[in-house]
């Protein structure tokens, strides 16, 4: 695959992080994290956009592994207040171990985050440092709103996007502002980075609502596991917004009914086939999409240069990674 090298240098990096031994209860759920199958999206997107000026990207793979270690995380203590059981495929690790594992192993990745950025000239560290932190204060903005909005019955569009812009697609957007900040871009196109990121972030978490209703086995999530834990997705907000009475009423009752998981899942799923949502989810999610080439596209570098980051960015949307 064109872009298995970057994935299997980052692997390589990533494996030759020095973690200490004891205590074990601190370091196997890291190890454990970071050996789970992953697209490593966002340290590529890194180089990706370092490359669009400067190809010799084996130099800065250090501080795009920051990106992969603190999106881990994030999914971590996302894992645990989600009480999710299942990540890529395998036991969350409050699961495996427990809650108060997870958090721990959580901060210290966060903190092994910041580490691969400890190399950077102290020009760029002190910005790096600065536009890191300002990310996470979104991120986090974005998973109290979201506990937030679970405790309500109904939020709108315009606030669920606001949501997973901040918890999820501000990430995305840091992802490739690193990269092209590394590559000594100017502020412009660094700011045009950002934006392409964010844009593009949003419509991959669409999609993540999408397969969670219409995915198969190979997605790496339960199937159903939003409908199941009454989460707010894309496709729950518009079924309250679209739908009439009756739909509305059916709505509530399979949320507040817990007795038979897979007729929840299947009964949920016939309003949201009934009101068209997998069509509407997709529109939507092309929207977003077209936005962020839009505007990588007014970008003005060699078409031969973008070219490898919009071949990527079509394999994330068509999920062929």
């Amino acid at each position: 695959m064109q872009f298995e090298k970057y994935h299997k240098e980052i692997d390589k990096k990533l494996s030759k992080i020095k973690l200490n031994n004891t205590p074990k209860e601190l370091y196997d759920p890291i190890r454990y994290v970071l050996k789970m199958k992953s697209k490593r999206v966002r340290p590529i997107l890194a180089i990706l956009a370092y490359k669009l000026l400067n190809r010799n990207w084996k130099g800065i793979i250090k501080p795009c592994l920051s990106l992969e270690l603190f999106h881990n995380f994030t999914l971590i203590h996302d894992d645990i207040m989600d009480k999710a059981p299942i990540r890529r495929g395998k036991r969350t690790i409050h699961e495996k171990w427990n809650k108060n594992i997870g958090i721990l192993s959580g901060d210290l990745l966060m903190i092994l985050a910041y580490n691969m950025l400890s190399d950077l000239p102290k020009n760029m560290l002190s910005k790096t440092i600065m536009r890191f932190n300002e990310v996470s204060i979104k991120v986090c903005e974005g998973q109290q709103l979201d506990m937030n909005y679970q405790k309500k019955s109904h939020i709108n569009e315009k606030q669920y996007l606001e949501m997973i812009r901040l918890k999820t697609a501000t990430l995305l957007g840091l992802s490739l502002e690193l990269g092209g900040y590394l590559a000594k871009m100017n502020l412009n196109e660094v700011k045009t980075l950002y934006k392409i990121g964010e844009l593009f972030g949003i419509g991959f978490q669409l999609s993540d609502d999408l397969l969670d209703v219409y995915g198969n086995k190979n997605f790496g999530k339960k199937i159903g596991g939003d409908i199941l834990e009454n989460k707010k997705t894309f496709l729950s907000v518009k079924a309250y917004e679209l739908s009439k009475k009756e739909d509305k009423e059916n709505l509530d009752y399979w949320k507040k009914n817990n007795n038979s998981s897979k007729e929840k899942i299947e009964k949920t799923t016939e309003i949201f086939n009934k009101l068209n949502l997998k069509k509407i989810t997709e529109k939507k999610i092309k929207l977003f999409f077209d936005l962020a080439y839009k505007k990588l596209d007014s970008l003005e570098i060699k078409k031969l240069y973008k070219e490898e980051l919009k071949n990527y960015l079509n394999l994330l949307f068509e999920r062929k990674i």
